[in-house]
């Protein structure tokens, strides 16, 4: 069993060396016997836009509301969980920042952050930051 296994795994690294190599270049004076092929012309490039043509526009990052972020787990862009949502301040109908409120035990040596809502992006049922764990953990409130 071991011999079929190290044929197969040597089978596999000499299949990738051959796939991983470069071909050798073949020199003309080798190859005398064969016509000469033409050289390949680069294909035509496509003209720039027109000057008169509109620019799009990129697109606005979404609109967060306030039920819909209210209690979700909130994580850095290092994947690390920072807290979860106690509260949304929404100011005329926009949502400010937020209150996370990181975990304790029991309630205990917990600790809240004030995040901006500029930092903050829904992504399906959590709430992801465009700055690391460590990073929102200096805006403690």
């Amino acid at each position: 069993m071991r011999q079929l296994r190290d044929l197969f795994l040597a089978t596999v690294l000499i299949s990738l060396a051959v796939a991983v190599s470069p071909l050798p270049a073949r020199s003309q004076a080798a190859s005398t016997s064969e016509p000469a092929l033409p050289p390949v012309a680069a294909a035509p490039t496509a003209s720039p836009p027109a000057a008169s043509a509109p620019v799009a526009a990129s697109p606005a990052p979404p609109v967060l509301v306030a039920k819909e972020i209210q209690d979700l787990d909130v994580f850095g862009s290092d994947g690390r969980q920072v807290g979860k949502i106690a509260k949304v301040n929404v100011v005329d109908g926009t949502v400010r920042d937020v209150e996370v409120q990181s975990g304790g035990f029991l309630g205990f040596f917990s600790k809240t952050y004030l995040l901006p809502a500029g930092k903050l992006s829904k992504k399906g049922g959590r709430v992801e930051l465009s700055m690391t764990s460590g990073q929102a953990r200096q805006f403690i409130k």
